[in-house]
């Protein structure tokens, strides 16, 4: 009798709902049946006893009896429907598994960017993961499609690539591109092992039986029966207690009772539990650049579309219920697991002459092995050449990777000649051995990299181990990972031929989300809630966009901020701000990696055009790129390479001679020198701030020092305190080397591991190698242990993972015989922060130093190239000035007559280029230079404006730039002449007159109007500098830069200066840097002084009070004080803020 409570209440709402007693008891009967039978057969379900009129009747009792859920979500979005839903894939599975749900549909709008994320997440909740999407066809119409079989799922990424305009060739709709949109017709060919929901209440069908036209419905379902098997085919209900869903509802029941077509109940859910519907609202808003006043048609008309229990549902759906019975029924046709069979394959690489893949890398790499050491046993550290190469042929040839090494030299190969095509004119250099491009990361261990020209360090004279780059237990089918940086042109040269030689349909570039910083969020949401764009950049300005859950505090202390944000309209913006942060905002192109495919590509992954003509990128990020080991080749344009092969190029030009870099005196102790003065502004990985302050006390003085240096300034380093007492022990060390030192291994075990850094973990390899030599970890599970701690943005995932392989470190440490609180302390150490691979930071070591030596050699091409190559690096054009001019190199303004179109070198000075001076265009710097190189310089302003026809706006910026001074020295009379004589390009020529009677004597621009000028149309000033200027209005107790040299530890100092740098890193202090006229000033500031006047300190040039701390060789003021000092020249934004 336990079910009569339900009987009693199922049969009076049926009766309520039935115009015939006849009927209603039947129902009555059928239920004491039901419930007779049930007590007799618990083992057993109804649905397959009772049938016809009755299921509804016995899916009552099949759901007080299933365990699981019987209702399933098959329309269910989550936040990667960019900007309409508003959850997280892990959200919803969590709420799924709350509400007993056994699987669950995601069906985002036109992409399947989530797929593999909720496929993996899908299966750590034991939760079966239906891939689906929900479509938009070419009259704004839906339909909802869910995969049964692998080639359902090729053809659903088939059909959502051409509804962004992809057809598997080079051409592509530009229209789909931005607003997907797929023809009805495509349906026809690209249907089989796809389900078919007829769509939401914005679906043709739907919209027909509301607009009463029945025949169109009908016409509709026909061709839906006849596109599609028939049995696959679902009209789809949903009841949001929306107006008009029953009645719809209750036609499109009789539509597919007429047609013998099932339906099926979903809920349209946008987000997972019901109080998260004012994202929705807000995010949908957005999507409308409008505000939720203007949208209130176009954002959903209630709070229901969320994730709904059976018992909410089946209440929605009580005169109805085989619409819910039938979701578990398309569950259990979607039989497509992601993870197991996705159809992808490994490229494969063309036989050549007769030789396998392994042969043929084995031959290249000891030929070229022959050239580079000319003996194959000769041995470095105890380890001949040919030892080490079997040693990685015998792993590449186990894990089928001589068809992936072969690609990469082909890379290499191609990207040298497409050197070689940039650089003809440079005819020395073409007989040299160009390496183009050179690797990072981990992969710069393997000599066999080193051989085919994807490295540009010797691993065996760095004694640079292979297991992190790929252990010897490495499963079949993990595909390693290998960064290569190129200078931008030959990169972006590279990624075209790479497209054309493999075809659109076979190569791609992996996709990127783009998200939710705090500051964008507010900025966005404020719009939506109606506040002014200048109040909400102010804001966003404000507030620390890197500290999210210190946004109340950060309000509650600035005074000014408090206030505007107190409203309740503020409190909401802020509210929704919070939880927008990281929210996926559309899919974009990943700035370096690309896919490489056997077969093409939409069989496996969506693939849709990038904003980049000529470029298509597929729908999944880096992350289920990884996921679905898919080769993936990332080609980084790195701009200190850039940099690098300008100055090469200058060289050669003006000395007639080729620098080769791999053969310069890499011991030179006048370079490491330079670098211990923090002489490093415009050197790669040593520039920073942070790295200015270590590079002064760590003291490199070769290149194994050097890569200290690169890795010694990473979050992952700072954690613990490891770079000061890295820093500590390595200045011990050098005092009195290889003597007993002052610090102890926690446990013998670690000495392999950290002896070379003494006893620090300072590169990501060492966690993997203390994990095997502590606890006994194999490589794999080392390296899987060290890949738990950044598992990316969800925490409760990560902590899992952490502690599963925490746990098999103690157990491993006991058996190892470490007592444990020893094996706790070493564990401690691990963290998820970033750190670099060994390999990496030496690869950085030897660019950072071979860049060292080009400033110190080549100082006047090294800045040419540097203020060329921006923006990149740490500091602005005016900065690098600066440093250039306490280097003797002099930066002058443009002249029209002689200025090149980038910066250039004339007379042992840098002049800088047209193209530096705001607002012109390239087709006008060619316009100019085309011109003074065909008929000779200009004499006049006047010539120069009839010769060239140079818009109003852009003749004005290069007067204030100084470009006209050759003509007036008088910027003032310049811009008059100008609006005297301009008139707009035109097909007749006019005849010039003189201005000569019409034009006053002016008084000129004093220095700061002039630097004013300078700072709005080029970003710098090339005679001097701003707080010069302003010195003499500052009083005497203000000392400049240079006077701190002589002011001992401790005092209490006062300084001005312009702010070039914030920096607020994982540890608890905050960094600021000033300039004056003569220097840096370096800035310490602790939580509570930064909380207090970070209003204060966003300013662009500050006062600063403070404590002299001069330790282990740096100088630094502890902030206590600070006031803004105002200027009439506003300072270019870039120029002052960095985080």
């Amino acid at each position: 009798m336990q079910f009569a409570p339900w009987i009693s209440l199922y049969s009076l709402d049926l009766l309520t709902i039935q115009d015939c007693r006849i009927e209603a008891l039947i129902i009555n009967v059928c239920l004491n049946c039901a419930k007779t039978f049930l007590l007799e057969n618990k083992n057993l379900s109804l649905k397959y006893i009772v049938s016809g009129t009755y299921k509804n009747v016995c899916a009552i009792f099949y759901r007080l009896i299933m365990p699981n859920s019987p209702y399933i979500e098959l329309h269910c979005h989550s936040n990667y429907s960019f900007l309409e839903g508003a959850s997280w894939i892990y959200e919803l599975l969590s709420r799924a598994t709350e509400l007993g749900y056994s699987a669950l549909a995601i069906t985002d709008h036109n992409n399947l960017c989530g797929a593999m994320e909720f496929s993996k997440t899908a299966a750590k909740f034991n939760i079966k993961s239906i891939i689906g999407s929900e479509l938009t066809l070419i009259d704004g119409s839906h339909i909802t499609l869910l995969v049964k079989n692998p080639i359902g799922y090729s053809n659903l990424c088939h059909l959502i690539s051409k509804a962004h305009g992809y057809n598997g060739t080079s051409e592509w709709n530009e229209i789909n591109r931005t607003d997907p949109k797929l023809d009805p017709k495509t349906l026809k060919k690209y249907n089989d092992g796809l389900i078919l929901l007829t769509g939401c209440r914005k679906s043709s069908l739907s919209k027909n039986i509301n607009n009463n036209e029945i025949n169109k419905a009908q016409k509709l379902l026909n061709s839906y029966i006849s596109t599609f098997n028939p049995e696959d085919v679902y009209i789809e209900l949903q009841n949001n207690l929306v107006k008009g869903d029953l009645n719809r509802n209750r036609k499109l029941v009789e539509l597919g009772i007429k047609n013998n077509i099932q339906v099926v109940a979903t809920n349209n859910v946008h987000y997972h539990k019901q109080e998260r519907y004012t994202v929705n609202d807000t995010l949908i808003a957005i999507k409308n650049r409008s505000t939720l006043v203007q949208t209130h048609k176009s954002r959903r008309a209630n709070s229901q579309f969320y994730l709904k229990s059976s018992e909410e549902m089946f209440d929605l759906f009580k005169w109805h219920t085989q619409a819910i019975l039938n979701t578990t029924e398309i569950a259990k046709k979607c039989d497509f697991n992601l993870l197991q069979d996705i159809d992808y394959k490994f490229p494969s690489y063309k036989i050549f002459n007769g030789y396998s893949d392994q042969e043929l890398l084995e031959k290249i790499c000891l030929d070229e092995a022959i050239k580079k050491y000319q003996h194959l046993d000769k041995k470095i550290h105890g380890i001949s050449v040919i030892q080490r190469l079997n040693e990685e042929f015998k792993l590449i040839k186990k894990h089928n990777l001589a068809g992936f090494f072969l690609i990469y030299h082909d890379l290499a190969k191609m990207a040298k000649q497409i050197a070689i095509n940039i650089d003809q004119k440079l005819t020395i250099s073409l007989s040299k051995d160009i390496q183009a491009g050179r690797g990072r990361g981990s992969s710069v261990a393997m000599l066999i990299g080193y051989l085919i020209g994807i490295s540009h360090i010797d691993p065996m004279e760095f004694k640079l181990s292979l297991e992190r780059f790929m252990p010897d237990d490495s499963i079949d089918g993990v595909i390693p990972d290998i960064d290569l940086d190129f200078p931008r042109n030959i990169r972006e040269k590279l990624i075209e031929q790479i497209h054309k030689q493999w075809g659109p349909s076979r190569a791609a570039m992996v996709g990127m989300i783009s998200t939710y910083t705090f500051s964008g969020a507010v900025k966005d949401v404020g719009k939506v809630f109606g506040i002014p764009i200048e109040e909400l950049d102010k804001v966003a300005q404000t507030l620390n966009n890197q500290n999210v859950r210190s946004i109340d505090k950060q309000i509650s202390v600035i005074h000014e901020l408090n206030s505007k944000v107190s409203s309740k309209v503020w409190r909401k913006v802020i509210k929704i701000s919070k939880q927008l942060v990281s929210f996926p905002k559309y899919l974009a192109q990943h700035p370096s990696g690309m896919i490489l495919s056997s077969n093409s590509l939409i069989h496996t992954v969506p693939v849709q055009p990038s904003a980049m003509p000529g470029r298509f990128i597929c729908q999944w990020d880096k992350y289920s790129s990884e996921d679905a080991k898919f080769v993936k080749i990332d080609l980084l344009a790195l701009g200190t390479l850039s940099q690098m092969q300008e100055i090469l190029n200058l060289i050669e030009i003006r000395k007639g001679k080729y620098i080769d870099l791999t053969r310069i005196n890499f011991n030179d102790q006048s370079v490491y020198e330079m670098t211990h003065r923090a002489d490093t502004v415009g050197i790669f990985q040593i520039e920073s701030a942070a790295q200015m302050q270590t590079i002064t006390r760590i003291k490199p003085e070769n290149l194994t020092e050097m890569a200290y240096e690169v890795a010694a300034v990473r979050p992952g380093i700072g954690v613990n305190n490891s770079i000061s007492e890295f820093i500590k022990r390595h200045q011990e060390n050098k005092k009195v080397p290889h003597v007993n030192h002052s610090w102890e291994y926690d446990h013998p075990y670690e000495k392999r591991a950290l002896e070379r850094t003494l006893g620090i973990i300072l590169f990501q390899d060492q966690i993997n190698q203390l994990s095997i030599d502590v606890a006994g970890l194999s490589p794999l599970e080392a390296d899987r242990l060290r890949r738990a701690f950044n598992m990316g943005s969800n925490k409760e995932n990560r902590l899992r993972e952490i502690k599963i392989y925490k746990d098999k470190f103690m157990v491993g440490s006991k058996s190892n015989g470490v007592p444990e609180e020893v094996a706790e302390k070493i564990f401690a150490k691990f963290n998820g922060q970033y750190m670099f691979p060994e390999a990496h930071a030496f690869a950085f070591g030897v660019t950072a130093y071979q860049m060292s030596w080009l400033k110190y050699y080549y100082p006047l091409e090294f800045y040419v190239s540097l203020y060329n190559q921006q923006p990149m690096g740490f500091y602005s054009v005016e900065s690098i000035k600066e440093d250039a001019k306490r280097h003797n190199i002099k930066i002058v303004n443009p002249d029209i007559n002689i200025s090149q179109k980038k910066f250039s070198i004339h007379e042992n000075s840098i002049l800088t280029g047209l193209n530096h001076v705001k607002n012109i265009s390239v087709s006008e710097v060619k316009k100019i230079l085309r011109e003074r190189n065909l008929n000779g310089r200009f004499s006049t302003l006047g010539e120069f404006m009839e010769r060239t026809y140079i818009s109003r706006r852009v003749l004005e910026n290069l007067t204030y730039s100084g470009a006209f001074d050759s003509f007036n020295k008088n910027r003032r009379e310049t811009i008059w002449e100008i609006g005297l004589r301009y008139k707009p390009e035109s097909a007749q020529k006019s005849l010039q007159m003189p201005v000569i009677q019409d034009m006053p004597t002016l008084k000129p621009l004093n220095q700061m109007e002039e630097m004013g000028k300078e700072y709005s149309v080029m970003g710098f000033y090339p005679r001097g500098h701003l707080m010069k200027l302003l010195r003499c209005n500052l009083p005497k107790h203000i000392l400049r830069s240079k006077d701190l040299n002589s002011i001992n530890d401790g005092r209490q100092v006062v300084v001005a200066g312009v702010v070039i740098r914030r920096q607020h890193p994982s540890g608890k202090a905050i960094f600021m840097t000033l300039e004056d006229e003569y220097g840096h000033i370096p800035i310490i500031i602790w939580p509570s002084k930064y909380e207090n006047l970070r209003h204060i300190l966003t300013h662009p040039i500050l006062i600063v009070q403070g404590k002299l701390s001069k330790k282990n060789g740096g100088t630094n003021i502890i902030l206590s004080k600070a006031k803004a000092l105002e200027s009439l020249i506003t300072i270019p934004r870039h120029f002052k803020n960095w985080r």
